[in-house]
């Protein structure tokens, strides 16, 4: 099945744009790719909502490249995103 994204709430805080988004990873899936529409990230954090799994957020460009352990079963993760 792979990450997938559910939903994007997108705001604006000042000169920065502010996304949260949720989305999943399926069993067996340990890395997968968001593509934010922003030109820069200025910071990025991602958590899953009920696992006490480390999710490992890199941002490059507007892409940002989320890492974990193999979640046995999908999991609901959460990804906060600051960038312009």
């Amino acid at each position: 099945m792979g990450i997938a994204e559910t939903s994007r709430i997108r705001t604006v805080f000042g000169n920065k744009t502010i996304l949260v988004i949720t989305g999943t990873f399926a069993n067996g899936d340990t890395t997968g790719d968001i593509s934010t529409g922003l030109s820069a990230v200025d910071f990025a954090s991602a958590q899953y909502e009920a696992a006490a799994k480390i999710i490992n957020c890199v941002a490059a460009a507007g892409v940002i490249t989320l890492a974990t352990e193999d979640p046995t079963a999908t999991k609901t993760f959460k990804l906060f995103v600051i960038g312009h």
